[in-house]
């Protein structure tokens, strides 16, 4: 049989090593991150999108037109927001970069558009009276439901829109000639395919002391009940940066990924990062064409940080929390815990903050079997200068059905956070509350 060297598995049809590629490449590039969060009753993590399928009465407005507020302090304020466009495949359109996808840039509002806006920028309910004078519609934005909102933001589109108040302000900047990110509590670096540094800052533009020896992953599939297996670790991962996105509430960044397989072939897929002032989301959807089980194939996936040294730190995995401290060795309350099956973990620091790591499965992807991976054994050949190893591991990919389905994975730290908090944050993440958005009548606002 002639093979021919240049084919590849396409990226459309994702089977098991695609599947395992985009699991690799969404953990892999993901960072833990800091959030400004003294309590989580006083601020909103997390982001909110108003989509524009769901506010048919903003379509057809000018982009430049609009404006985004909130209630502080009895004081209605203008809030950052970015205006972010889709195309038809539901992919973010990213306008920068040697693979740009501009598709469509329309200059007006549609059902693919949403505006971004940092939950911790939402504020208190506003009375229409309360609103700037000038514009065309207001639209009333609130978090959580109506017996118990969580916070409340108003956009409007002016004829005439104010000026924003800072032309140049972000929360996050991607630059690409370095591919470094940089925000106002982060810095990241991809020396590498995957993230080669990582570190805590003050303020925008600072590199910062990097706080990671590495990122590792193992994955392997067996096909015919073992018959043949095929094994790929990180060294593997090859990429290539296709485009990005800048913006006042997030940067975009949206690679190519792919693995080299037997016969010349190799798997591909694509994922996106979308980093923000205090935490960082992975995001790909996951093409499967026909079950794996149809081949007889089965696989797991282990991937994880290498951190330099989190002496102090005690390991915390949905609300079970162990007193044994980051030393080195692993005691029996830390084996306990190594391999249970979670959605998230976190490390509790010395200095009160929570590295929180939270993986969300959507559709079919829900059947995998996701546990927590945890070495605190630092005499281990195989990965001297780790301490901890920290992440997750997947596995019966044979149980997943045939579907486009959505793998998102966040970081986020908490500062000085309760358990209770720490678990409250981890569901918002997981199970995002509900967005409204209403319009307000015109002779509330005239």
């Amino acid at each position: 049989m002639k093979v021919n060297r240049s084919s590849r598995v396409s990226d459309e049809s994702m089977q098991i090593q695609p599947l395992l590629c985009v699991l690799l490449s969404v953990v892999w590039c993901l960072s833990l991150l800091p959030a400004r969060a003294d309590d989580l009753n006083s601020f909103l993590p997390g982001v909110t999108l108003i989509e524009g399928k769901d506010a048919s009465f903003l379509q057809g407005q000018s982009l430049s037109a609009f404006r985004v507020y909130a209630l502080h302090d009895d004081e209605l304020t203008a809030i950052p927001f970015q205006i972010d466009k889709r195309d038809a495949r539901d992919r973010w359109m990213l306008d920068q970069g040697p693979h740009q996808n501009q598709g469509n840039l329309t200059e007006e509002f549609d059902a693919n558009d949403a505006v971004v806006v940092m939950n911790r920028d939402f504020g208190c309910q506003a009375s229409p009276m309360q609103l700037p004078k000038g514009a065309k519609v207001w639209a009333e934005i609130r978090v959580g439901d109506a017996a118990h909102p969580l916070g409340f933001a108003y956009l409007a589109a002016f004829d005439t829109p104010p000026p924003l108040p800072q032309q140049d302000f972000a929360y996050a900047r991607y630059v690409p000639e370095t591919d470094r990110v940089y925000a106002e509590r982060y810095s990241l670096a991809f020396g590498a395919p995957l993230p080669t540094h990582l570190a805590f800052v003050n303020q925008l533009g600072e590199l910062g002391t990097n706080l990671i020896a590495g990122v590792r992953a193992i994955g392997e599939v067996r096909f015919l009940k073992g018959l043949f297996t095929l094994r790929r670790t990180d060294e593997n991962i090859q990429t290539e940066i296709q485009n990005y996105r800048q913006g006042a509430v997030r940067a975009i960044r949206r690679a190519r990924y792919w693995i080299p397989l037997p016969l010349g072939l190799r798997t591909t897929g694509r994922v996106d990062l979308l980093f923000y002032r205090d935490f960082v989301e992975g995001t790909a959807l996951i093409k499967v064409k026909f079950p794996p089980r149809l081949v007889l194939a089965d696989g797991e996936l282990r991937t994880y940080f290498r951190f330099l040294d989190l002496s102090g730190a005690r390991l915390l995995l949905e609300g079970t929390q162990i007193d044994d401290p980051i030393d080195g060795h692993m005691t029996p309350a830390k084996q306990a815990l190594t391999g249970r099956p979670a959605q998230w973990a976190g490390l509790l620091l010395p200095n009160g903050r929570v590295l929180l790591l939270i993986v969300r499965l959507d559709g079919a992807l829900r059947q995998l079997d996701q546990r927590l991976y945890f070495d605190d054994n630092t005499s281990t050949e195989k990965e001297r200068g780790g301490k901890p190893l920290f992440g997750f591991e997947f596995s019966r990919v044979n149980q997943i059905e045939t579907g486009v389905h959505r793998l998102s994975v966040f970081a986020v730290i908490l500062d000085n956070a309760t358990s209770e908090e720490i678990s409250r944050a981890a569901r918002w993440f997981l199970s995002p509350p509900k967005v409204s958005v209403a319009p307000l009548k015109e002779e509330t606002f005239r």
